[in-house]
C-alpha cells in the first residue's frame, strides 16, 4: 500500500506522542487497512480523534494521492485537537503554513455551509405541522337518529360517534414574536343510519305544514355544508403575538377553540375575538387573561310560510347571533398540591331582547362567574372542582338552571412517550340551561346535544399502547338531559378511541 509523501508525513508526525495504550485498539476503522500494515493503529487512532475520516464508505485508499485542500481539511481538524503534544503542535505549525492558504479557502466554504445551513433552519422553522388522527365506535341512543319522536323531538342531537375523524394544526413563523395559525379537521362518519339532517316541509294528512328530518347518506354525509367546522377545509385561523416591552403579553387574534376555566364549563369551543394572557409581577406564578369574544356558532332559523289554504308559500330565515362577551380571569396556584381559577364574563352586545324572542341572546342573562380549585391529595391523585353562576332572569321548571357543577377526579395519567402508561378518570355533573355560552364538546354534553340540562357521571381509562398513541374509552350509564325543563330524557354513551399523534 502506497501512501504519499504528504499523508506519511502527519501519520509520523502525530504520532509521535502517543502512547502505547492508544495503539492497542482491535476495532476496524479502515476495511482496506489489513491490521498488519504498518500504518493500522496510527489511522485507527486518527480516525477515532476525528482527524481524519477516510473516504466516507468506510475506506482509506491509501494508494491515492492526496489534494492539497484534502490535506488542508485534516490539518484543520488536528489543530482543533486541545491535548496536543509540543512535538505534535511543531508540526502542525509548520503546515499550517505550508497549507495557509487551503485552509483559508477550506474556512470560508465552512463560513458558508454554516450560514447556509442556519438559513434552511430558520426557513424550516417557519413551518410546523402537527395532529392526530382519531378512530372511533361506540354506542349513544342519544344521536340524531333516536332523537326522532321522543322529547328531544325533532332537535338534532349529537353525532361524535362512530366516526373517523383528523385534527391538523399548523404555524407560519412572521417573526419572532409573531406566528400565523390555523386548523383543519374532518369528521368521516361510517354508519350512515346514525345520523339526520335537513329539516323538509310538506302538508299532512290534514293539510297542515309537517316538518321532519332525513338521514344523511354516503351521498351526503361528506357535503361541506353538513359539518362546518369538521368537512376538511380550514376550520381556525388566528395569529399569536407576543407584545409589551418584554414581549410578554401572550395574545391571540382571530378565530379559534378556546375555553374558560380548568374544566371548561361556560366555555369550551370555537370563538372569534381577542385574547391576552400575562404573568402578573410579583404574583407569585399567577396569571391574568383578558378577553373580547363571541361563540362563532350563529344560530340559523327559520319559518314556514302558509296561505290560507295551508300551502307553503315560502321560507323565512334569519340568523341568530351569539352574544359578544367581554372575561376577566385569574388563575395560579394556592400552594405546591393546590391551583385556583377564578374569572367574571359579562354579556357586551347581541343581547337578549324582550322585545322580539327571535333576535339576540337566548337567555335573559347579564353575565357569568366562574370558579375553580384542583388539589393534588396524594402523588398519582387529582381533584378538581368548577363552578359557574348565570346572572339570569330565566326560570326552569326544575333545578337550578342558572348553575353548573362539576367534579373530576383524575388518577395518574398518560404520557405519549412512555409506553404503557395509563389513568383512570370520573366526572359528574349537573349542568344549567343558563349557565352555557358556547361549546362543542365531544361528550355531547352541551351543544350540539341542544339539551337544557345534563345530569350525571362518566367514567373512563386511557393508556399509551405505543408511542406517540393513545387509547381512551369512555362510559356514562345513567344520564339525565332537559332536566331544567323537569322533561328527562335518559341517556347512556359508551365510546373507545384511538388517538395516533405526529
Amino acid at each position: 500500500m502506497k501512501i504519499n509523501t504528504k499523508a506519511l508525513a502527519i501519520l509520523a508526525g502525530l504520532t509521535v506522542g502517543m502512547s502505547s495504550t492508544a495503539f492497542a485498539a482491535t476495532a476496524d476503522s479502515f476495511t482496506d487497512v489489513p491490521k498488519d500494515h504498518w500504518s493500522y493503529q496510527a489511522l485507527d487512532y486518527l480516525a477515532k480523534e476525528g482527524v481524519i475520516e477516510g473516504m466516507g464508505d468506510s475506506t482509506f485508499q491509501g494508494s491515492r494521492a492526496m489534494t492539497r485542500y484534502e490535506m488542508a481539511a485534516i490539518v484543520a481538524k488536528a489543530m482543533q485537537k486541545n491535548d496536543i503534544s509540543f512535538g505534535d503542535k511543531a508540526v502542525l505549525d509548520k503546515l499550517s503554513a505550508e497549507y495557509a492558504n487551503e485552509l483559508g479557502t477550506l474556512k470560508n466554504q465552512v463560513n458558508k455551509n454554516t450560514n447556509d445551513i442556519n438559513d434552511l433552519k430558520d426557513k424550516t422553522d417557519k413551518v410546523k405541522i402537527w395532529g392526530m388522527a382519531r378512530v372511533q365506535v361506540g354506542d349513544d341512543n342519544g344521536l340524531k337518529s333516536e332523537s326522532v319522536g321522543n322529547s328531544w323531538s325533532t332537535r338534532t342531537n349529537g353525532d361524535y360517534n362512530n366516526r373517523f375523524y383528523m385534527d391538523l394544526e399548523g404555524s407560519l413563523k412572521v417573526n419572532p414574536y409573531a406566528t400565523a395559525r390555523f386548523t383543519i379537521e374532518k369528521n368521516a362518519r361510517y354508519r350512515d343510519s346514525e345520523y339526520w339532517t335537513t329539516v323538509k316541509a310538506g302538508k299532512d294528512k290534514n293539510g297542515k305544514v309537517a316538518v321532519g328530518q332525513i338521514p344523511v347518506t354516503g351521498e351526503l354525509r361528506d357535503m361541506p355544508d353538513q359539518d362546518t367546522n369538521h368537512n376538511g377545509s380550514i376550520s381556525n385561523v388566528w395569529v399569536e403575538l407576543q407584545l409589551g416591552k418584554n414581549h410578554n403579553w401572550y395574545t391571540n387574534i382571530g378565530r379559534k377553540w378556546n375555553g374558560i376555566g380548568m374544566q371548561n364549563l361556560l366555555l369550551g369551543g370555537q370563538v372569534d375575538g381577542i385574547a391576552t394572557y400575562h404573568p402578573i409581577e410579583g404574583g407569585h406564578g399567577w396569571w391574568f387573561s383578558g378577553q373580547y369574544w363571541k361563540s362563532s356558532s350563529d344560530c340559523s332559523q327559520y319559518e314556514f310560510q302558509v296561505d290560507d289554504q295551508n300551502n307553503v308559500t315560502g321560507v323565512k330565515s334569519w340568523v341568530r347571533r351569539a352574544p359578544v362577551n367581554a372575561t376577566v380571569d385569574f388563575w395560579g396556584p394556592l400552594g405546591k398540591y393546590m391551583d385556583a381559577n377564578i374569572g367574571y364574563t359579562r354579556v357586551v352586545g347581541h343581547k337578549y331582547n324582550p322585545n322580539n324572542p327571535n333576535d339576540g341572546y337566548w337567555y335573559d342573562t347579564s353575565g357569568f362567574m366562574n370558579a375553580d380549585l384542583s388539589v393534588k391529595p396524594m402523588k398519582d391523585l387529582k381533584v378538581t372542582g368548577s363552578y359557574v353562576k348565570a346572572f339570569t332572569n330565566q326560570q326552569g321548571n326544575y333545578g337550578h338552571g342558572d348553575r353548573d357543577l362539576a367534579v373530576r377526579i383524575d388518577y395518574r395519567g398518560t404520557d405519549l412517550n412512555k409506553v404503557g402508561s395509563w389513568g383512570v378518570y370520573a366526572k359528574w355533573m349537573n349542568l344549567g340551561a343558563f349557565a352555557d355560552l358556547g361549546h362543542d364538546d365531544e361528550w355531547s354534553t352541551r351543544e350540539p346535544t341542544f339539551t337544557n340540562g345534563v345530569r350525571g357521571w362518566y367514567y373512563g381509562f386511557k393508556m399509551v399502547p405505543s408511542k406517540n398513541v393513545e387509547w381512551e374509552t369512555m362510559w356514562a350509564p345513567h344520564l339525565a338531559e332537559q332536566i331544567t325543563w323537569n322533561t328527562p330524557v335518559r341517556r347512556h354513551i359508551l365510546r373507545s378511541w384511538l388517538d395516533f399523534h405526529f
